[in-house]
């Protein structure tokens, strides 16, 4: 059959001031087709889709919509740099997406999403063994912030780590030629040379290149290793609004109102987790232990940085928080967002959900 894993890479190569505003590649059944056999495969790989949330083409991309039947994509979207900051309406219909995947790739690599939509995807279980899955659900999207947080303070660390060993090994290799004392030849005696002093030797020579080569151009001084290890990373309220989702059968305004509850319980306890990291974290920054960092919005990461320190490449998508600026997120409110089952026929939808704000574009 044919594949269209090319359209993804062709779409990857675009340049940033592509200004793709809205993307939205979603995959139909054929009206002929019966429901009784499987969707056919239009990509063979998703490794194209890994390569476009990772382009410069998506920087601007503010509603991104991918939708193929029961293909799991949370490792093709797990991209070390995404270019997903500026989307708040995401809609992943039909996919595979699971607990786990939502609160680890999806909140993480979409921190201004506003809109998650994520209807026929199996999200929770069938609507009559349904027991928790929601308060789950609540307290992972709560707490998605400290996840990615810790993975990149790890990331921080062994770059740190590495850095280290770079510095150590150059050091011994300078210390042990400093100290070396050069040996005089010895003057060969005339008459035949022995059989046991060859000519050459058969042992080869040290290179330097089994020290850990380090780009030149990054600063790899004892100050930036210390900067690295003694960041830390504050993990911020995300901005979801609205989790569309559905169930096996179309629920009652009841079941809606306890799912809710549920949700909405599962969500303040996670934000209590969350708001006692940051305590900690506000604590070791007033007693001068850590140096504090936060992700950077999009309009901050093309702003020159005036400390030579702060130019790292690791740090380029990260802005130092002030204890000021601590202040004003420990006094931000904390709103569960809301869920919208309108996906459902005969299910009505919640003001502003996904839904609607899609049918608006």
């Amino acid at each position: 059959g044919s594949y269209f894993d090319n359209l993804l890479t062709h779409v990857a190569s675009w340049p940033s001031d592509s200004h793709l505003q809205r993307l939205s590649i979603v995959q139909t059944s054929p009206p002929e087709m019966s429901s009784h056999f499987a969707q056919p495969i239009v990509f063979f790989s998703l490794q194209p889709l890994a390569e476009l949330v990772g382009s410069p083409a998506l920087r601007k991309t503010t509603h991104f919509r991918f939708s193929v039947p029961s293909r799991p994509i949370a490792d093709a979207i797990r991209t070390p740099k995404p270019r997903l900051d500026a989307v708040t309406l995401l809609d992943l219909s039909t996919t595979s997406v699971n607990l786990n995947a939502i609160s680890k790739t999806l909140l993480a690599q979409f921190p201004n999403l506003g809109h998650l939509i994520l209807d026929e995807c199996a999200v929770v279980s069938r609507a009559t063994e349904l027991t928790g899955e929601f308060s789950t659900l609540g307290q992972l999207c709560a707490t998605s912030p400290i996840d990615k947080a810790r993975s990149r303070e790890k990331k921080l660390k062994e770059i740190a780590a590495l850095r280290r060993t770079a510095m150590e090994s150059a050091s011994v290799s300078n210390l042990t030629t400093e100290t070396s004392a050069p040996t005089q030849p010895k003057k060969s005696k005339k008459g035949r040379r022995g059989l046991a002093a060859p000519a050459f030797s058969l042992r080869e020579k040290v290179s330097d290149n089994q020290v850990p080569v380090v780009d030149s151009s990054t600063p790899i001084g004892a100050e930036s290793i210390l900067l690295l290890e003694k960041i830390r990373i504050l993990p911020t309220q995300g901005k979801l609004q609205t989790l569309c989702t559905t169930v096996f059968t179309a629920p009652t305004q009841e079941q809606i109102d306890f799912w809710q509850g549920e949700f909405a319980a599962g969500w303040t306890k996670g934000s209590r987790s969350l708001e006692a990291v940051q305590k900690r974290l506000f604590s070791s920054l007033a007693h001068h232990l850590i140096r504090l960092f936060r992700f950077a919005t999009p309009e901050e990461q093309l702003q020159p940085k005036e400390d030579e320190m702060l130019k790292l490449p690791e740090l380029e998508d990260l802005v130092e928080v002030t204890t000021e600026e601590f202040e004003v997120y420990l006094q931000m409110p904390i709103q569960p967002p809301r869920l919208c089952f309108g996906g459902m026929e005969g299910v009505p939808h919640v003001e502003m959900c996904g839904h609607q704000v899609s049918w608006k574009l």
